[in-house]
């Protein structure tokens, strides 16, 4: 029989959340498309379906490391927050979004709630034992990897300011020669001026 433990998990929860995303029990909350998912995070998810990508994440840690509760589920959650110049500390990650992910896992009868935590429940162990049986027959196609965008090499100081400075050179040279082709008529006028005054009689 195959379990959850047969299957690879960035397929398994894959899976999962397909399924769980035609449940009426399983909604993002309101404010799930700005939020962060921790402290130790700087921006909010990118994609629009993370909450249902964590709600069967959740389900998962749940049938492995079960019971427990939200705390020991920060933990796995949590991460390296960046201090700047100080060193890197861990930080837990959001409470809020693993309660309403385990409520509504609740809700949906895949999780039981008594006094040693939350664990799986029968109905949610058959619904996991049945997905992990459908990954491992038919794997899902695996996920495109996004290109980043290649920025084009700026021109260094440098650089920039030769070719400046050479534009500027050679813009003066070019005035220079325009100033002195203008200057040689002058000078031939002159010349025939005093032609003219050694021509006269005396």
């Amino acid at each position: 029989m195959t379990t959850v433990y047969d299957a690879s998990a960035d397929h398994l929860i894959r899976k999962v959340a397909e399924e769980l995303k035609k449940r009426k029990e399983i909604t993002p909350p309101a404010w799930a498309s700005f939020v962060k998912t921790g402290a130790h995070k700087e921006m909010p998810p990118e994609d629009p379906d993370w909450w249902f990508i964590r709600v069967a994440a959740v389900l998962r840690r749940v049938y492995v490391d079960g019971p427990l509760g939200v705390q020991r589920m920060r933990s796995f959650y949590g991460g390296k927050k960046n201090r700047g110049s100080k060193p890197n500390a861990f930080r837990k990650g959001s409470g809020s979004i693993l309660r309403k992910s385990l409520q509504q896992l609740e809700i949906a009868g895949l999780i039981v709630h008594d006094k040693t935590g939350r664990k799986v429940s029968p109905a949610g162990m058959a619904f996991l034992d049945n997905m992990a049986h459908e990954v491992k027959i038919n794997p899902p196609a695996p996920v495109p990897k996004r290109v980043k965008a290649v920025a084009q090499p700026e021109p260094k100081k440098g650089e920039g300011k030769k070719s400046d400075s050479k534009k500027e050179k050679g813009e003066k040279t070019e005035g220079a020669k325009v100033e002195k082709g203008e200057k040689k008529p002058a000078a031939k006028k002159a010349e025939g001026k005093k032609s003219e005054k050694s021509e006269v009689p005396k």
